[in-house]
């Protein structure tokens, strides 16, 4: 009779942890990362009798949690993804509108001043026309001025931007190790049974990190889950998380680089995530756009300079400046030990490319390193005002007592376009004459001419073709960030409808269930009654 009663309630107290659980999944329906949980039966091992085994009931051997690694391992790869390319799309969707808003652009200012300088060809004597050339001039180069501005507001937000990001990795990698520390104490307590709940906990978090920074991951045997990031940098040891952060870079140019502990540097190797998206828009998109900015306007400089000078203005003096002249932007190595600094000015326009540079002093000569292609530019030179370093378009001026071993970072371009400015305010120092005989037009014509002809590349792009590119560039950019932008999102649905296919809570399979163990759980409960009712038979019967 204890049998039959045993089995009884074996079967209800089974029963009991299915109508639990599939009241859990019920409940989770529409719980962000739930993954769907059902009760394992095992039955209990039979007992040897001399006619047989008989049965002694059921238990539950586990509740496992249905899901999919491998998918799992998918969604993260695709928020990584996805988090860069959503970062990447804003900005250089921003930056295409910057460039190519037809009132906002450089295209109107620009052609307005080579206008103007046709204007003045046509009446050279007109100090109404040599006013209104002064006064394109200085409409374009404040239309530099403030493209630059936007630009550089838009870097100085993608700093602001990876602190933050930077602080929400680290509290996501806390979470992480606390969770990591609870799981293992999950399958400590209860016999290697596996803590579900807080492995959906995890994978959220997972999910959630991945979305900030790409990550791999390392299942341990304890259950926990070792996170690097930064090609191999550990983010999160079992329990224990290493904290990121960002510090000034080595040249102290404004720039942050993110650090790990002990302030290693591993911006370079940090991608995915909306924090690799930052760097690769800083990287791709807002550092291209500034330096071709900034070749533009030292270009337009040099060019329209060089050629006001060979004209005669109004007075038979020959042309002065008609912009400022432009400087780059050179910064020192904070590991430094000289006391040099160098000073960047522009030389031949046609050698003048986008990239930075770094020049580095081995105790008897300098070096000059395109930072974008890697190679050495020839350099001529000693570095002194009289003899300046000369290469890539750049005069080069060191000043002070340098040191073996000491860098520098050379941004010729990157800021230029903010220093533009017009020299002259008296129409009449306007060279407009290629000649001092009255009523000479060819320097205004030559003027006019400069914005279609060869100036970049060896004279193989115009200035006006540059500001094409410039414009072109960054639409095409933006166009593809969209377009990847598109296809990760359908990727990440499919991943995610994948997993909803394993993992997910189906009510209607919910409800069936509900109602199978149900009916299994009445049918039990009516075994313990039989045996309830069968006991108390024999107890009747032995009271007679």
């Amino acid at each position: 009779m204890s049998d039959l009663l045993s089995i009884g309630m074996s079967g209800l107290l089974a029963y009991r942890r299915a109508l639990d659980t599939v009241s859990h999944n019920i409940a989770n329906a529409n719980t962000a990362g739930y993954s769907r949980q059902r009760v394992e039966l095992a039955s209990r091992p039979g007992a040897g009798t001399g006619y047989g085994y008989l049965g002694t009931g059921v238990d539950v051997a586990t509740v496992r949690r249905l899901g999919d690694d491998l998918v799992s391992a998918r969604m993260q790869t695709d928020a990584s993804a996805y988090g860069r390319l959503q970062t990447y799309h804003g900005y250089a969707s921003r930056v295409d509108s910057l460039l190519s808003d037809a009132d906002a652009g450089l295209s109107r200012p620009l052609q307005g001043f080579f206008d103007a300088a046709n204007a003045l060809s046509q009446d050279p004597s007109s100090t109404a026309a040599r006013q209104t050339l002064i006064g394109a001039a200085d409409t374009l180069a404040a239309r530099m001025r403030d493209t630059q501005a936007q630009l550089d507001a838009m870097d100085g937000e993608i700093d602001t931007r990876m602190r933050a990001t930077v602080d929400e990795i680290n509290t996501l990698s806390q979470a992480l190790a606390d969770v990591n520390r609870e799981i293992v104490q999950g399958y400590g307590n209860f016999g290697g049974q596996p803590p579900n709940d807080l492995l959906d906990r995890r994978d959220q978090l997972l999910q959630e990190l991945s979305s900030r920074v790409g990550i791999s991951t390392s299942a341990q045997a304890d259950g926990s889950v070792n996170v690097y990031v930064g090609g191999g940098q550990a983010l999160v040891l079992g329990s224990e998380a290493t904290a990121l952060g960002v510090a000034a870079d080595r040249y102290n140019s404004g720039r942050l680089d993110i650090v790990h502990a002990g302030g290693s540097r591993i911006t370079a190797q940090v991608e995915g995530g909306a924090l690799g998206g930052l760097l690769d828009t800083r990287r791709e998109v807002i550092d291209p756009a500034r330096a071709r900015l900034g070749r533009i306007a030292a270009g337009i400089v040099e060019t329209v300079n060089a050629q006001h000078a060979q004209g005669f203005d109004a007075n038979g003096q020959p042309g002065a400046d008609l912009f400022a002249p432009l400087r780059g932007a050179a910064f020192a190595a904070t590991t430094n030990g000289g006391s040099a600094q160098v000073d960047v000015g522009f030389g031949d326009p046609g050698a003048l490319g986008d990239s930075d540079y770094e020049l580095r002093y081995d105790g008897a000569a300098w070096t000059l390193t395109d930072l974008r292609s890697g190679g050495t530019v020839p350099l001529t030179g000693s570095g002194t005002p009289g003899d300046p370093l000369v290469g890539a378009g750049l005069e080069l001026q060191v000043s002070g007592a340098a040191s073996a071993g000491d860098r520098f970072l050379i941004r010729p371009t990157v800021s230029a376009a903010g220093g533009m400015n017009v020299a002259l305010s008296d129409p009449s120092q306007v060279a407009a004459a290629a000649s001092t005989a009255s009523g000479d037009n060819g320097n205004a014509l030559a003027l006019a001419g400069l914005g279609n002809t060869g100036v970049f590349g060896g004279g193989t792009q115009s200035l006006l073709s540059a500001h094409t590119a410039l414009v072109s560039g960054a639409g095409m950019r933006a166009q593809q960030a969209g377009m990847q932008l598109d296809a990760q999102a359908a990727v990440g649905n499919q991943t995610l409808a994948e997993r909803e296919s394993v993992s997910g809570v189906n009510l209607d399979e919910e409800a069936a269930d509900l109602i199978r163990y149900q009916q299994a759980y009445q049918a039990a409960a009516r075994v313990v009654q039989v045996a309830d009712t069968i006991f108390q038979t024999l107890l009747q019967a032995a009271g007679r």
